[in-house]
């Protein structure tokens, strides 16, 4: 009998986070690609295969932000959870009502990431 693992997209400039955001969620069960712009992960291709995406929204180049917008019209079924360092109210609220289905605060707690997918 094969399990069905949820495949989930980060998309970080951070390298550390991006590893060890990848580490944690692949030991509970998910797979994941990891990516460090928004142009990279849409080079890539492999959204079809993609039900979640955990973005940062500050990085060099594109910005999370309009990853989020592509996504949201490209690929509609994905599922988009933001990340930002920035303690910015109505960044916060632009990102969930461009359709994100959280903001995370960084650092993140695992805590924090596993409730925010659970309920994505």
């Amino acid at each position: 009998m094969s399990v069905d693992r949820k495949t989930v997209a980060i998309v970080d400039d951070d390298d550390d986070l991006l590893e060890a955001t990848a580490f944690f969620l692949e030991s509970m069960g998910y797979d994941v690609v990891s990516f460090a712009s928004g142009e990279a992960f849409l080079a890539a291709g492999g959204a079809h295969r993609v039900e979640l995406l955990l973005s940062d929204i500050n990085m060099p180049g594109m910005s999370g932000l309009e990853l989020q917008d592509i996504v949201r019209h490209r690929f509609p079924k994905i599922k988009v959870i933001m990340m930002t360092a920035l303690r910015d109210e109505a960044l916060k609220e632009k990102a969930l009502a461009n359709g994100a289905r959280d903001l995370l605060q960084k650092p993140i707690l695992a805590d924090d990431l596993v409730n925010s997918i659970e309920k994505a």
